[in-house]
């Protein structure tokens, strides 16, 4: 499946003001170059949320979430990457391309002709409602608590009981038959023509998650009438089975109370939500479905079931739970009293009333338990065990292999040991076998042992930046200043992050420099445009001016153990050469600066080395003497010196290791404490002396 170029995502992410779209949801208020507000991700007094208009991205510093314009809407709105860009796109009338392998069905332009036919509608309907037609639908909605304002806020109509009102007002905006048939507003009759789908109803706009109106639903005004509430006909816009009813004002409530309250009919949604219930949904009118949950699990794993008391309301609840249970929801159960509905508890008694109804929600295993003992008679062995097949049906649905062999064994304790002659232990075998038999998830390999740049360390390794302080003030100090981000980038490797969100903002900035780009914050946010927990994290980078200086009092120590170590190795593949009677090369020169791609390729190249992390007589050797190869006649007469045991420095050392065992000799990089780097407020350590002068060694021959 092809990827939405690069250059799209920049463009659509360019033609968005972070400010401007985070505000139609969110109230912020200016704090000097930012703008805060309360994170709506989780429950606080004091904002800690900001937007960085200069880098385009938002954090919360209380709860960590973070992005930009597109993590947003992924977010607030429960969208992927791909349908947050074309969202944004869609505004700015920006082309995406169509995902290969994908059937596009309806063209871009045909979609906007129906969303354009929707939108006429709705606003035909609501003016409809206020004139004189629209009295007795008026007097419905406020004896249900909806006065005017609340009727306009909530967008609500109504659809006269005329066969083609709509079919004419909107025709005369250049509208036809096809298209409102198109978007479900019009129905074709047997002998040709159209009609109106919806006649004397209210009329309740639907929404999509991202807020785009996609369809209506109407409730009769007849009472004769045996369909109380339709839905608009399945179009390209409108698939029922993936739509939850208010989703779009809900979202903001369901992140931040942690859980959704999934009701049935549309009234009741929009009653408790005028009341202060800003996380309740409802399914289309029709059983809840797997799509619903999938969408539903993007903003919350946790849901409250609140149905009618009745017979078929109970029945209602419990397939919704069987559909949200193998999603791997946590479900609690509220049962409304018996012949009372949501928005008749709210307008008779207040929401405190819904509240306490709420507050008696009860785990899902504790709500069908109490079910099964109204339906069957407990103390008979027909009893338990018809309950007990019953609830298991519900337990083998649940998601977690641990819950479910939990809710096993509380069945087992309340219905009795043996569950009416069932082996509760075999149940449990069963179960354990039936899930064994799955294939299990991909483990992650592990992590490869490296030279000293490769990537992941070998255990007992130290990174260079050995705590997060210094990982992010080495970042800090890359983007505060242009000649000290060269030397960091040249003179530490991606494998001395250990935070992995740190190393992928380091590798960025790497990626940036290669590619010839400022290394700017500014940069490196359009850089990561698709990495939310990097935009996060550059956020909370500081921009303190002493950062640099303190950072740079560190880069020589850095530079002498990048010259400590390669001498080490040089050395050491010398000796190894020499005891196995091969020709060696000359000694590396004096510091050589190196350029950020270049220390990235030694160190993307450096030989793999054994477990024990000791050089052996192999090709790693070989190779680590021809990195060395000498540059200057110095060099070339020091090998030769080698090579033919003379009494020169390089002579001696060789001759004085050559009946050490390569082997035995370990390599500088193995973890010393010496050559680790303090924290940024302390100073470089001192080389090592004496006995370890070959780790300290710096000088030349």
């Amino acid at each position: 499946m092809a990827a939405i170029p690069d250059e799209i995502i920049q463009r659509v992410r360019d033609a968005h003001d972070i400010v401007e779209v985070v505000s139609r949801s969110l109230e912020l208020k200016r704090a000097g170059s930012a703008w805060k507000a309360c994170c709506p991700f989780h429950e606080e007094k004091t904002p800690s949320f900001q937007v960085n208009p200069r880098l385009q991205i938002f954090k919360c510093f209380g709860c960590g979430k973070g992005g930009n314009v597109f993590h947003w809407l992924m977010e607030t709105r429960g969208l992927t990457f791909p349908e947050a860009v074309r969202q944004l796109a869609e505004e700015r009338s920006i082309e995406v391309p169509t995902v290969r392998g994908v059937d596009p069905g309806v063209s871009r332009d045909q979609r906007l002709r129906l969303r354009d036919a929707l939108e006429a509608a709705l606003s035909w309907f609501r003016r409809v409602l206020e004139a004189p037609v629209g009295a007795e639908a008026r007097s419905y909605l406020e004896r249900r608590g909806y006065d005017v304002e609340r009727q306009r806020e909530l967008e609500l109509g109504f659809a006269p009981p005329a066969w083609d009102g709509l079919m004419q007002a909107l025709s005369r905006r250049g509208a036809t038959g096809e298209m409102l048939e198109e978007a479900g507003l019009a129905r074709r009759r047997d002998r040709g023509g159209w009609y109106d789908a919806f006649r004397n109803r209210v009329m309740f706009p639907v929404r999509d998650a991202q807020g785009r109106l996609v369809t209506f639903a109407g409730r009769t005004l007849d009472p004769d009438e045996p369909a109380k509430y339709v839905n608009g006909a399945e179009t390209a816009l409108f698939h029922k089975s993936d739509v939850l009813y208010a989703l779009d004002r809900a979202a903001h409530g369901i992140r931040r109370r942690g859980e959704a309250l999934i009701m049935e009919g549309y009234t009741d949604v929009l009653m408790a939500h005028v009341h202060g219930f800003d996380h309740a949904v409802a399914g289309m009118g029709t059983a809840f479905t797997e799509s619903q949950a999938r969408l539903l699990g993007r903003f919350t794993e946790r849901a409250v079931l609140l149905y009618d008391g009745d017979a078929a309301g109970q029945a209602a609840s419990e397939r919704t739970l069987e559909i949200l249970l193998p999603a791997g929801f946590d479900v609690r159960v509220a049962v409304l009293p018996a012949g009372r509905d949501v928005d008749e508890i709210l307008l008779e008694e207040g929401p405190e009333a819904l509240e306490a109804v709420l507050g008696g929600a009860r785990d899902w295993f504790a709500h069908r338990l109490e079910r099964e003992r109204e339906r069957h008679d407990l103390s008979s062995a027909r009893g338990r065990s018809d309950a007990a097949q019953s609830l298991l049906g519900t337990i083998t649905k649940v998601k977690s292999e641990i819950e479910r062999e939990l809710r096993l064994k509380e069945l087992a304790e309340e219905l009795g040991g043996d569950l009416g002659g069932m082996d509760v232990e075999a149940m449990l075998r069963k179960l354990a076998a039936r899930q064994s038999a799955r294939p299990a998830p991909p483990r992650p390999a592990p992590p490869r042992a490296t030279g000293s740049g490769g990537g992941a360390r070998a255990s007992g390794q130290a990174s260079v930046l050995h705590d997060r302080q210094s990982q992010v003030g080495y970042l800090a100090g890359a983007l505060s200043d242009a000649e000290l981000a060269e030397a960091i980038l040249r003179a530490v490797g991606p494998e001395e992050f250990g935070d992995a969100v740190l190393r992928r903002l380091y590798e960025a900035l790497l990626d940036l420099h290669e590619a010839g780009r400022p290394l700017l914050r500014e940069s490196l946010a359009a850089h990561l445009a698709q990495d939310a927990e990097g935009l996060s994290e550059l956020a909370a980078l500081p921009e303190d001016p002493t950062l640099a200086e303190r950072v740079r009092s560190q880069i020589a120590f850095l530079e002498q153990r990048r010259l400590s170590r390669e001498r080490e190795a040089f050395l050491r593949a010398q000796m190894a050469a020499a005891a196995a009677g091969e020709p060696t090369r000359g000694r590396p020169s004096a510091a050589e600066p190196r350029s950020p791609a270049s220390a990235r390729r030694a160190r993307g190249a450096e030989p793999e080395l054994g477990g024990a992390r000791r050089v052996s007589r192999d090709a790693s050797a070989r190779g680590a003497a021809e990195e060395h190869e000498t540059r200057s006649d110095r060099s070339e007469r020091a090998a030769e010196d080698v090579s033919q045991g003379g009494g020169g420095r390089a002579g001696r050392d060789a001759r004085a290791h050559s009946e050490i065992p390569p082997a035995e000799i370990p390599v500088c990089d193995e973890y010393d404490p010496a050559f680790d780097l303090p924290v940024l407020d302390g100073p470089p350590p001192e080389p090592l002396r004496g006995g370890e002068e070959g780790a300290a060694d710096t000088g030349s021959a």
